[in-house]
């Protein structure tokens, strides 16, 4: 893997997609030496919205300085709703199990019954390598929790119609505004004008070059593999988020 490093930056924009590979495992460990926090786990559960019993590994902002780990910091926006930033970006909670150490997130843009709603935000690789916490000695991180079945969808906005797209190009017609009609300039092309289409790849398969004439304007990891899917079912999977678990990897030297 690491032999080809060079070559592999040459596919552009799926770069980010590889960077995770090329990191060491003396950096994962330095990080998590260098950056951890302990977790505490003798404070009473916090609530916000229709979620219960939020417990380490994770706390709330408004929480006592001592519970939970500050690198999992939960916020509660009007009360109602949870949130969660990784990497700089904010996620909405929809859910945390604590019997298969998951927590379920999705996309504040994306709105369940607006196909032109997509993710502000790419979601690749590169923001499930943190954070990393503390716990005995150990440090955890969280992880994708769907790589073998997972698609990644690579939103382009083209100059020109493509006629006959191949098999891994998503027309986007199917997604009707609100007078019932397809308007070709959306999702991908915000604020532009061309056609709209997502490229549809998987976690480990073949990467495809970008058309020719056509932009990438995000790339986004769904846990499900998505060929042969509608526009609007796969919106459907977006709007249902993503699901991240968090595990232990090794005891710290």
């Amino acid at each position: 893997m690491y032999e080809h490093k060079e070559d592999s930056c040459r596919m552009g924009p799926y770069c980010i997609i590889l960077s995770l590979e090329w990191a060491t495992e003396e950096d994962e460990l330095d990080f998590a030496r260098g950056a951890h926090q302990e977790i505490t786990n003798d404070c009473a559960p916090s609530s916000c919205g229709n979620i219960l019993n939020i417990s380490s590994p994770f706390r709330l902002n408004t929480d006592p300085g001592s519970c939970g780990n500050g690198l999992v910091e939960l916020a509660c926006e009007d009360n109602v709703r949870l949130t969660l930033h990784l990497n700089m970006v904010k996620y909405y909670v929809e859910a945390i199990n604590y019997s298969d150490s998951t927590i379920r997130l999705v996309d504040p843009a994306v709105q369940k019954d607006d196909c032109f709603s997509i993710p502000h935000h790419s979601l690749t690789e590169t923001v499930f390598y943190s954070p990393y916490f503390i716990d005995n000695n150990s440090y955890y991180r969280f992880d994708y929790k769907y790589w073998e079945e997972s698609s990644v969808l690579t939103f382009i906005c083209c100059e020109n119609e493509i006629l006959n797209p191949p098999g891994y190009i998503m027309d986007t017609s199917s997604c009707k505004n609100s007078s019932g009609t397809a308007h070709n300039s959306s999702p991908s092309c915000v604020n532009m004008e061309g056609h709209s289409y997502v490229m549809v790849g998987g976690y480990d398969k073949e990467i495809k070059d970008v058309p020719d004439l056509c932009r990438v304007n995000l790339m986004y990891t769904v846990p499900k593999n998505v060929r042969n899917m509608s526009y609007t079912d796969v919106h459907d999977i977006l709007a249902d988020g993503f699901e991240l678990q968090w595990a232990k990897n090794k005891k710290l030297l």
